[in-house]
């Protein structure tokens, strides 16, 4: 109930004096007066009554607010008012003015200071458990308490501030503690135990008051649970990782320990009692699966498994060969492949980069493989020394080996290393655009022409190493057997491969012709040709000689 104050009207009174010996025939006019009590004290939300005492009677009164917090209904005209304090935040002044006009149109003021002492209630708080949506919780729920019904009974407070704190229980890895809502993960628990709460609010006038929550933890039927990891799809020659580490007990320790399960396919796992460990995803010809086992360990000698399958793909490298080059570098020095700093070099992708991985069909340095052939194109051993043709095990092609020291151009066998040719190829006995036939018996010892057709028809009919369609290389093809890591100086393929080649004899370059004319937009006089001591390519006259190395598809 609110309280009511009366302040006692206070009435005061006007004194008329006369003249002894004069008169007059107009009365003398009374001054107006006004009077309210003394200042007031008041609880917020509580009633009080102010009365104010004029003279002369029946005039006009005003009352209004003139400093603090407003009051609700005023201006009000009446000699006695009642208020209602305000809901203050804190103690707050409130200065109210009375003005009086009597019926004579004098005026008087006067003023009251009523002083508001707030009155916090405290705020109430409360707890409430919102997830996990089923209950009571379990491993792994995900548990959420929240203090948001917590409330502030003053009608306009409001609860600004949360305080968590776990009393009791095992330990919890708890979220902010000064949000509404706190959450944790229901750990793994080998016996049923309470885990108890405390809750402090604190409203926008500072009072505090707390509660507490107490819930049930329940004990696991599995005290050990074995993570072995998301399934994956990896590509031969890749390091994969396999990771337990999200495998729990009730202990909060354990041991791993990895294992091959049932597959042909033979993986080396780097560390097998590593809990996160990896291996490198093995050479495949197709999509193979391999699957791993990790056995979790607690101290307490309680154990679980779980299995993990990862899928191998083959690595895209191609129907090409690589570079050769398996060395990185800086600006200005060798450095290890894979450097963050100096990324995507040629050492870092394509065969070269998984050369020690690659199963070969044959040898060859780096990501190249070769098999040694004979004149029937039968396979050689690896290290057989004598050899007709050589077959590339990644592109397929099968190569010409030149013979040596067979005498001296033209006098030299069809295939001597040193013979060379005009471009001339023909098609259905028609000579290709800008073909030039290089005279008999000049730069090679065919009493035809020293053009290319003639070796080429030279080596078909003989049905050399077991083929009759032997042809002049692309560019690509060409290009296809060049090894540029091949430092020695003085060719850049591999000898052991390639043996028999001419040295520098033709403008101090090694230069073989390639299918590919060069188009300049004027004429069809050139085609390209590769060194193979430098690897340069090169428009050249199909008027001038060099070297040709026959190819064809098996």
């Amino acid at each position: 109930m609110l309280n009511r104050l009366v302040l006692p009207l206070l009435i005061g009174s006007l004194l008329v004096g006369c003249g002894g010996g004069s008169s007059s025939s107009e009365p003398a006019q009374e001054n107006a007066s006004i009077n309210v009590n003394n200042n007031i004290t008041v609880v917020e939300k509580a009633s009080v009554t102010i009365a104010a005492s004029a003279s002369p009677a029946d005039g006009v009164f005003n009352w209004q607010v003139i400093s603090g917090p407003a009051l609700e209904g005023f201006p009000q005209q009446a000699s006695e008012v009642t208020i209602t304090a305000p809901d203050v935040k804190t103690d707050s002044v409130i200065m109210l003015q009375v003005d009086y006009r009597a019926p004579n149109d004098k005026t008087a003021s006067d003023t009251i200071t009523i002083n508001v002492t707030s009155e916090n209630q405290l705020p109430i708080p409360a707890i409430t458990q919102t997830a996990p949506d089923v209950l009571p919780a379990k491993y792994p729920d995900t548990v959420k308490l929240s203090a948001a019904t917590s409330s502030d009974p003053d009608t306009n407070g409001a609860v600004v501030s949360y305080q968590w704190q776990q009393l009791a229980g095992p330990t919890l890895s708890l979220s902010d503690l000064t949000q509404s809502e706190i959450s944790f993960v229901h750990p793994l628990l080998l016996q049923t135990q309470t885990a108890r709460f405390s809750l402090t609010v604190k409203d926008d006038e500072g009072g505090e008051a707390s509660t507490e929550f107490s819930m049930t933890l329940a004990a696991t039927n599995t005290p050990v649970l074995a993570e072995a990891g998301d399934e994956q799809t990896v590509t031969e020659f890749d390091v994969v990782t396999l990771d337990a580490s999200k495998s729990v007990s009730v202990s909060g320790s354990y041991t791993c320990l990895w294992s091959q399960q049932g597959s042909n396919l033979p993986v080396v796992i780097n560390d097998v009692a590593s809990c996160t460990t990896t291996f490198i995803a093995p050479n495949v010809d197709s999509t193979a699966e391999v699957s791993f086992k990790v056995i979790i360990k607690d101290p307490l000698n309680l154990s679980e498994d779980d299995s993990v399958k990862v899928t191998i793909t083959p690595k895209a490298l191609g129907l090409r060969n690589d570079s050769g080059l398996d060395s990185c570098f800086s600006n200005t020095s060798v450095i290890t492949c894979n450097d963050s700093t100096f990324v995507n070099q040629d050492g870092d992708v394509g065969r070269d980069s998984v050369a020690s991985l690659i199963d070969k069909t044959g040898t060859g340095r780096i990501g190249f493989d070769f098999t040694k052939l004979n004149q029937f194109a039968d396979e050689l051993p690896d290290s057989e020394t004598v050899f007709t043709c050589v077959r590339d095990n990644v592109t397929g092609l099968i190569w010409e080996v030149k013979e040596t020291n067979t005498g001296t151009v033209p006098n030299t066998s069809i295939r001597d290393g040193k013979n060379h040719y005009t471009w001339y190829l023909s098609a259905d006995g028609s000579a290709q655009d800008g073909s030039i036939i290089g005279p008999a018996n000049s730069t090679c010892p065919s009493n035809v022409n020293c053009g290319i057709q003639s070796l080429i028809d030279d080596v078909n009919a003989s049905n050399f190493c077991g083929g009759s369609n032997w042809r002049l290389p692309t560019y690509l093809e060409l290009l296809g057997i060049i090894d540029f890591g091949h430092s020695d100086g003085k060719q850049l393929l591999d000898p052991i491969f390639f043996p028999n080649i001419p040295s520098a004899a033709l403008l101090n370059h090694q230069y073989y012709w390639t299918t590919q004319t060069s188009v300049d937009g004027r004429s069809l006089t050139q085609a390209f040709i590769l060194d193979m001591q430098t690897g340069n390519d090169l428009a050249y006259p199909k008027k001038n000689t060099a070297y040709v190395r026959l190819v064809r598809t098996p």
